[in-house]
């Protein structure tokens, strides 16, 4: 999964998409899928896992992709996908762009590479503002335009937690539609500092008007002395990013005395594989 340090909403394009400019950075958080491929004369997906969080008459983000990497390589399968799903959905974490990100690498590496990296890219678009993130393998980045325009940054691991408010369900078309009726255009987010510390000085989140928890005072309470805390994303989860585990432990148990109102999930900010725990 991914968490946003700041993300800024410049405004609104002809397309009806909107400019960005955000941070990702990868966490340790994530979701476990295991592919059986074989040849095949016509290309076919099946997914088991999938029930618990797919809406009746939806298909799943990796079945587009399995089908978009088909058509753009001339390439024919059969697939069939497992997932054990972990990152929550519709967050603000790219769950479902990860996946499907992860779709398109492996199949294009089980095939030997027929897509180079600019078609993986634009074939990640296809898919979703969030997907290219998960394609190239860095760790932090900038992003703007969609979210495509990427280049890469010094990431940092700590430890973190991401919370997520029991019926805490936001709109993000809503948060469009304030964002749009502002009378001024925002100004991007300054520079990127691996320097934890600035964090919440330099990197607001637009969309910290449609979250009702920054209005609660026991969850700022709890969260009060993290070095970052701020919406992930468009959703309704919030990173809380910390100095240190002992400081994560007082935070996390703060937040689970009111456990009828909070879920949360413990988890790493990542440098790189080799750094911090992952948490099934």
């Amino acid at each position: 999964a991914k968490v946003n340090i700041g993300l800024r909403v410049l405004g609104r394009r002809a397309d009806g998409y909107h400019d960005l400019d955000t941070f990702f950075h990868l966490i340790s958080l994530h979701d476990k899928i295991t592919m059986t491929l074989a040849e095949d004369r016509k290309t076919s997906v099946s997914i088991s896992g999938s029930e618990a969080y797919l809406p009746a008459g939806r298909t799943d983000l990796m079945e587009k992709a399995a089908s978009l990497f088909s058509a753009m390589s001339g390439k024919s399968f059969s697939l069939h996908i497992d997932i054990k799903k972990n990152i929550p959905s519709q967050a603000g974490l790219g769950g479902g762009s990860s996946n499907a990100a992860a779709v398109l690498k492996l199949l294009n590496e089980a095939f030997s590479f027929p897509l180079g990296p600019q078609q993986l890219l634009d074939g990640a678009l296809r898919l979703g503002s969030d997907v290219p993130f998960f394609v190239t393998g860095f760790f932090c980045a900038h992003a703007s335009g969609r979210g495509e325009r990427l280049s890469e940054r010094q990431a940092v691991s700590l430890p973190a937690l991401i919370v997520r408010p029991h019926g805490g369900a936001v709109s993000t078309a809503e948060g469009f539609r304030k964002l749009d009726e502002r009378a001024f255009v925002p100004s991007p987010l300054p520079a990127w500092t691996a320097d934890a510390k600035k964090w919440m000085d330099l990197y607001p989140n637009d969309f910290d008007l449609i979250q009702p928890v920054l209005e609660r005072k026991d969850y700022l309470d709890a969260v009060s002395g993290s070095l970052y805390h701020s919406t992930t994303g468009s959703g309704a989860c919030q990173v809380v990013v910390c100095r240190d585990e002992p400081e994560r432990d007082r935070i996390e148990s703060g937040l689970r005395k009111k456990e009828s109102h909070f879920d949360v999930m413990r988890t790493y900010l990542l440098k790189d594989f080799a750094t911090g725990v992952i948490f099934d």
